[in-house]
């Protein structure tokens, strides 16, 4: 065990300890003989008791006045899986079903089979890291790299809130690989981004993003849920006017995803079930070993230390209530 003491200093008041074997607790009296009072086994062991008693209570009442604790401990673990961000878009167009419809309970909304189906991905990685960003006009931090399933969870289940108008992939996807900054490279690094639209992304930020996906080794999974009648991934240009970023966002970022110096992987979604099929995808393809590091906190002991102390002192009163009068 990792021992600290936040006031070491009080420890000094150990001396102390030694005062049962110095003096007792009872009264003495004078006696003018004393093989008229022989000392019996039983009265050895009871002195023996007082004194252990009474060096437990001073003991456990200094060490909780210095602040006695476990502290931090970190455990180096093995497992199969990889570190995985969700970049979810927040957009208001989330909350559609996928024939661009207000939902009900017999077609639910695309956050709504997102939210379902990333949960039981969640649950069936026990080993992984997962971390959660949120986006629309500007992007949120939700959850950090956690091994927390809780976590990942409760932010998850944050696709519920209402979405807002916009969508800015390029800062959503700059936030998510802004959490491999400071993980050691250890297993597979992910970033799966969930999205039913796209945006134009300036030279700025193809630059930005083509650097850090390079600099992290980050490999990219896009699941876009495509609308009903809705551009796609793959959709070709009517006229050579429609052929240009702004009309066709999707498949300009595409085609940018694909230049990017790493692992890339796209999916066009337009039902619940071609989802699954997407997630069970991912599933098989991201199961490397992976070495992660888990934090045990600081263990506060003073608590426990002043009730040693308290159940040492409360028997010694019993004790010297017995003594005959």
């Amino acid at each position: 065990m990792n021992i600290a003491f936040a006031h070491p200093w009080v420890l000094v008041l150990l001396l102390f300890a030694l005062l049962p074997f110095i003096a007792g607790i009872f009264n003495k009296r004078l006696t003018s003989w004393n093989q008229l009072i022989p000392a019996s086994n039983t009265t050895r062991w009871v002195n023996r008791l007082i004194k252990l008693l009474g060096v437990l209570a001073f003991i456990s009442l200094v060490l909780g006045l210095a602040g006695l604790n476990q502290t931090e401990k970190t455990f180096t673990r093995i497992g199969t899986g990889a570190h995985i961000v969700f970049v979810l878009d927040r957009s208001a167009s989330m909350n559609e079903t996928f024939g661009g419809k207000v939902p009900d309970k017999a077609t639910p909304a695309k956050s709504q089979v997102a939210r379902r189906l990333l949960s039981e991905f969640v649950n069936n990685r026990p080993h992984d890291l997962f971390g959660v960003v949120g986006f629309s006009t500007q992007p949120f931090f939700i959850s950090p790299l956690t091994e927390h399933k809780s976590a990942t969870q409760a932010a998850i289940n944050s696709l519920t809130s209402p979405g807002l108008a916009f969508t800015n992939v390029a800062k959503g996807l700059g936030m998510g690989l802004s959490y491999f900054e400071d993980q050691p490279h250890t297993g597979s690094r992910v970033i799966v981004l969930v999205s039913d639209g796209a945006a134009t992304l300036d030279h700025r930020a193809q630059r930005v993003l083509r650097e850090w996906f390079e600099r992290y080794q980050v490999s990219l999974y896009w699941f876009f849920l495509r609308t009903e009648n809705g551009l796609g991934i793959t959709s070709e240009p009517e006229t050579a006017r429609d052929d240009n970023p702004r009309v066709m966002p999707e498949r300009y970022l595409d085609q940018f995803f694909r230049t990017l110096p790493i692992p890339y992987h796209a999916y066009e979604v337009d039902t619940p079930e071609s989802m699954e099929a997407a997630i069970h995808q991912l599933d098989n393809l991201e199961s490397l070993p992976l070495v992660y590091n888990e934090l045990i906190p600081r263990n506060d002991m003073t608590r426990l230390c002043f009730l040693t102390a308290l159940f040492a002192v409360l028997s010694l009163l019993v004790i010297k209530a017995l003594e005959a009068k």
